[in-house]
């Protein structure tokens, strides 16, 4: 398998993690670059990362983890989906809306949410084990995608949250909650949305 068909899964994979990152940068009143990187970095490992274990992990546990990886994306992502709406619908405002440095709840979030736009990387970590995919070429490129993509969508996030302020949020927080839905529905029912 070729870069011809690394690079577009690279890019299906990364539109998760985009759309999570425009999510939560929609909460920042300003851009910062350092926060874009590293918000960036938390979903490229997990995204690299996780399509490396699923690779390494594939001939042990290829069933297993096919049979509740959509439950683990639909209770992460819903969960934070959730939390989000939560904190719109009652104006709270966490750390990276007021500028300062994340608190660690807030990390582990970012962590838990890139864990779970990060399930579907594992499957195709599975899926390259049953083929002649060098996991020592898809994977860096994968979590080099997904990096680039969340720390674009994080960085772009405050101009929308400043030109759609709670909407916005809200919005966020029902996509998480719909990307949480289409992965479970997709593994659940067998569609491909």
């Amino acid at each position: 398998m070729s870069l011809k068909i690394i690079l577009p899964i690279s890019l299906a994979l990364s539109t998760d993690a985009f759309a999570v990152a425009v999510a939560k940068g929609t909460r920042a009143r300003t851009r910062s670059v350092p926060e874009a990187i590293r918000i960036g970095a938390v979903f490229g490992i997990f995204e690299g990362g996780m399509c490396a274990l699923g690779w390494s992990l594939a001939s042990l546990f290829a069933e297993v983890i096919r049979s509740f990886d959509h439950w683990i994306a639909l209770i992460l992502l819903g969960g934070v989906g959730a939390k989000m709406i939560f904190d719109v619908l009652h104006d709270e405002d966490d750390d990276i809306s007021l500028g300062h440095s994340p608190k660690p709840t807030s990390r582990l979030l970012w962590g838990l949410t890139a864990l779970g736009t990060s399930i579907d990387s594992a499957a195709i970590g599975v899926a390259f084990a049953l083929t002649s995919v060098s996991i020592w070429i898809a994977a860096p490129i994968i979590g080099f995608v997904s990096f680039a993509a969340s720390a674009l969508g994080f960085y772009i996030g405050p101009s929308l949250g400043t030109r759609f302020g709670k909407r916005a949020e809200l919005m966020g927080g029902v996509v998480l909650i719909a990307i949480g839905l289409l992965i479970f529905i997709s593994h659940e029912f067998g569609s491909s949305l």
